[in-house]
């Protein structure tokens, strides 16, 4: 964003520049680099929330492609055995899954990467619904996602605006869900290849 909304500054002001004026309207080269300037500033807010945007949509599709997954993996599975879960069951969704797999000797929390995981989760229950428990938890474990340097010190913007997705007031980039993908590639290798239920 910062890159492109520098050369959109540039662009502006040349072609401001570049501009035929008359006798009556000659105009104040550094008035038209003020309009340029503010423009540049404009066009970076915009690009630079638009990027937390897709980021943010993209790890939320992430975290519930997974959610996903551990439902189909169970109904298919269940099905192989002739297992039947009620609809109402099912519809618990990740507490289902949870449940599921507990009773399978597979505890989401004992696991390796369910800090990662559930660190996941509550970054997407923020991008949600912005403040709450997840947010008070991600705070804990995440307090980088919420400062933002404001020259004389850190301020935590969510707290602010109220909004993950009006206003840029997460730190998160690619990196983050790179982290995530690695770590919901590393749930599935650790669940073991036969489980039984206990």
């Amino acid at each position: 964003p910062e890159q492109e909304a520098d050369e959109y500054t540039e662009n502006l002001f040349d072609e401001m520049m570049s501009r035929p004026c008359g006798e009556d309207d000659v105009g104040d080269p550094a008035a038209l680099a003020e309009q340029a300037q503010d423009a540049g500033i404009d066009r970076y807010a915009l690009l630079s929330l638009m990027k937390l945007r897709n980021i943010a949509m993209w790890t939320s599709c992430l975290c519930q492609v997974w959610e996903q997954q551990l439902i189909s993996f169970i109904l298919h599975e269940a099905r192989l055995e002739g297992v039947e879960y009620r609809k109402e069951d099912i519809g618990k969704g990740f507490s289902f899954a949870k449940e599921v797999f507990a009773e399978y000797d597979v505890v989401f929390e004992n696991l390796a990467c369910w800090p990662k995981v559930r660190e996941l989760r509550d970054l997407v229950n923020v991008l949600k619904h912005a403040e709450g428990p997840s947010s008070q938890r991600l705070r804990k474990t995440r307090p980088d996602y919420f400062a933002f340097d404001t020259g004389s010190g850190k301020y935590d913007r969510l707290s602010m605006y109220h909004t993950t997705l009006g206003e840029e007031t997460l730190n998160i980039d690619d990196a983050e869900m790179r982290d995530y993908c690695a770590a919901l590639l590393a749930f599935w290798d650790e669940v073991p290849e036969h489980m039984m239920l206990l």
